[in-house]
């Protein structure tokens, strides 16, 4: 089953291409970063399957799910957004499933057990080798090793950072970089492995937080909050509206 993944967010598909190299049957053979190239892709590759962001450069990706389905009506189309007001128009393109970031690889597992069986139904592929449960077996496994260190890299060198040392984590310029309390280090790591790995608290898109290194925080605007930490240089760390809750929650406040 061939796959292409149309994302903005370099580090964003590349996690989720690692996520689908656990799975045999499906074979990502291609990225593209913006709608256009995305299109130019699908139509060169004609493939399986497509794994769709919606807030992508030059052509919206829900305009871009209807060119798809013009070209090649049988192509499945997934969309994976951090915007739930589109799910309703996700059912016009006849999408197979709508996933909301942030996810974890459970909820991509359930997204490849549909679509697994969806081709079945089709009998597009019926040489699938029957490898799916041992391979969910094997992620759901994989999912509950917290490691108790992280490698990252500083001046050349490969340092071993403990989670409880690490203040926040962010993305920017399409590398992550962790902050411990005085020193920056950058890491090959997505934020969304970052988070499966460390369970540290997602307080925005770009933003991970060790809550036990948090020296207060305050309200800012529009219902968000900033969090300030007890680094050397007192970082301060948005909270992104809709995570205010669930921080509200864990600190029972």
């Amino acid at each position: 089953m061939n796959c292409i993944i149309i994302e903005d967010e370099i580090p964003a598909a590349d996690e989720l291409k690692h996520i689908l190299g656990n799975f045999d049957f499906i074979h990502v053979i291609g990225m593209g970063h913006d709608g256009e190239k995305g299109l130019q892709l699908i139509k060169s590759k004609n493939p399986d399957v497509v794994f769709l962001d919606i807030n992508i450069p030059l052509k919206n990706g829900m305009d871009l799910a209807k060119e798809i389905k013009n070209f090649n009506k049988n192509i499945e189309i997934i969309f994976v957004t951090a915007y739930e007001e589109y799910a309703l128009n996700a059912f016009e393109v006849a999408a197979l499933d709508y996933i909301l970031k942030p996810y974890d690889d459970k909820r991509i597992i359930s997204t490849v057990n549909r679509l697994h069986k969806s081709f079945i139904n089709k009998s597009i592929n019926e040489q699938i080798p029957n490898v799916v449960n041992e391979v969910m077996k094997r992620i759901e496994i994989k999912k509950t090793q917290i490691t108790e260190k992280l490698p990252c890299e500083k001046s050349g060198k490969i340092v071993l950072l403990n989670i409880d040392d690490i203040y926040f984590c962010y993305a920017e310029n399409e590398k992550v970089y962790i902050k411990s309390k005085n020193t920056t280090y950058l890491t090959n790591y997505t934020m969304n492995r970052l988070q499966k790995k460390t369970k540290l608290f997602r307080a925005h898109r770009s933003y991970l937080v060790n809550l036990n290194n948090v020296k207060e925080l305050y309200s800012w605007f529009n219902g968000t909050y900033k969090l300030v930490m007890d680094d050397d240089e007192k970082s301060e760390i948005p909270i992104s509206r809709k995570n205010v809750r669930c921080l509200k929650e864990i600190l029972d406040i």
